[in-house]
């Protein structure tokens, strides 16, 4: 992350802007104004980082033990014992954006499951049909989206 000044500004200007921040942060609703957002204001640096901190907080919420996630993530042990302590100590930010994940993947590996049950019991396609390359794009889509959901 980038450092901040040692010169402080007045608290009530500090106030302000992030008053300003957060409610700008608050009106982003499409994913892909918040990815512009986010790419334009952060560093790749900062974003990696911020995304291997919630990262942590997924896989410590798995139960991955300290040495796994340090070599999944290329993380320092004692990031992970940072982020981990903010956890325990109550961020709650932490543990919504854990229960919203998970319920999120929950919910797709429902849909996923479905999507399976659905190829598997429509008919046999004619090969080289126009059927049948439509039945073959929908499994290879909902096995590039289970590849993608078992990746964490």
């Amino acid at each position: 992350m980038g450092r901040v000044s040692k010169r402080r500004i007045d608290p009530e200007i500090e106030e302000r802007i992030f008053e300003v921040f957060w409610d700008y942060l608050a009106t982003l609703r499409k994913p892909e104004d918040i990815n512009e957002f986010l790419v334009s204001l952060l560093s790749y640096t900062e974003q990696v980082m911020l995304s291997k901190r919630l990262a942590i907080v997924l896989l410590l919420a798995r139960k991955y033990n300290y040495k796994d996630i340090d070599e999944t993530l290329k993380v320092s042990t004692s990031t992970v014992g940072t982020v981990h302590k903010q956890m325990l100590v109550g961020a709650p930010g932490y543990k919504k954006a854990v229960e919203r994940i998970i319920k999120k993947e929950n919910v797709e590996k429902l849909l996923n499951n479905l999507d399976k049950a659905l190829i598997k019991l429509s008919r046999p396609k004619r090969y080289g049909s126009s059927a049948w390359k439509e039945k073959s794009r929908k499994g290879k889509v909902l096995a590039k989206r289970q590849r993608k959901l078992s990746a964490l």
